[in-house]
């Protein structure tokens, strides 16, 4: 009989992880490439960047703690290579191809890669001794990486600073976009492509969701109304709700949603309600 390197219960498979512990793992290996790509675009900036002086700063923003990201960042990209180093050794043929993502200038895209290359090898990383301990530290990054993002970055990546190619950030609630580094204040709407492209991803709990909506999207005025679309939209399963997973690969916690998934069921909402408008049959005179 074998069991199951990370919570005990009993495989009879051959494999050393459980079924319950690989999904676990799925999850955490989906996730985390996306918190960490939202966290490397808050690192400090540059030297020659100059910060934006204190007075500019919108109110009701607290900047991110630029040196705390900037090792949680180096920090998990070294905890992902070193698994690739560790899974190298146990499988050699693999070596060439974890040696090319582990020394990919494109640190964001490497941790893409190399999550993507854990998560189709589980199963051989499932037949290991050590599989209990990826599962643990793949955890324990993810649950990190998503901690961080959720109470220090306050907003969504809206493409670069037009006047100094620094990155900017839509927060919630504002309609306006101001350059951390140099100052410059735009209009959320002139970065509205770069933000769906780049915030599809995003994921929040409903009222934030609401909240950045209702900047982006002309056709939303209201917050609370939107939150609560967003919640009737979950209870009835026609948004994918994200949610922590326990060590039994379990979920708990509240429910949050990515942000492109609300915005495609509000254009779904939006074609439907022009199509019954368009051509619903008038009623005529007796």
């Amino acid at each position: 009989m074998i069991r199951c390197s990370h919570c005990g219960a009993e495989t009879s498979n051959g494999l050393t992880l459980c079924e319950a512990c690989r999904i676990a793992v799925l999850t955490y290996l989906e996730f985390l490439p996306i918190y960490f790509r939202n966290l490397s675009r808050w690192r400090p900036a540059r030297p020659a960047n100059r910060p934006v002086p204190g007075s500019r700063i919108p109110v009701g923003v607290i900047p991110a703690t630029g040196d705390r990201i900037d090792r949680l960042v180096l920090e998990a990209h070294t905890e992902l290579v070193t698994i690739g180093r560790k899974l190298a050794a146990a499988r050699p043929h693999m070596a060439p191809v974890i040696n090319r993502l582990a020394a990919c200038a494109d640190e964001e895209a490497g941790v893409v890669l190399l999550c993507k290359l854990y998560e189709r090898r589980l199963t051989s990383i499932a037949t290991l001794d050590w599989s209990g301990e990826f599962v643990d530290d793949i955890r324990t990054l993810e649950a990190k990486l998503r901690a961080v993002t959720m109470t220090t970055i306050p907003g969504w990546y809206a493409g670069a600073c037009r006047s100094c190619s620094s990155p900017t950030y839509v927060v919630p609630g504002l309609t306006w976009v101001t350059c951390r580094h140099c100052g410059t204040t735009t209009h959320a709407s002139a970065h509205l492509d770069v933000i769906l492209d780049e915030a599809a991803d995003w994921i929040a709990p409903p009222r934030q969701i609401a909240e950045a909506v209702v900047v982006l999207v002309d056709s939303e005025h209201s917050i609370d109304r939107l939150y609560e679309r967003i919640r009737k939209w979950g209870l009835r399963e026609q948004l994918d709700a994200i949610r922590a997973i326990d060590a039994e690969g379990d979920p708990v916690g509240p429910k949050r949603y990515r942000l492109g998934d609300v915005l495609t069921r509000l254009r779904t909402e939006g074609a439907t309600r022009l199509v019954k408008r368009t051509f619903h049959p008038k009623k005529t005179a007796s």
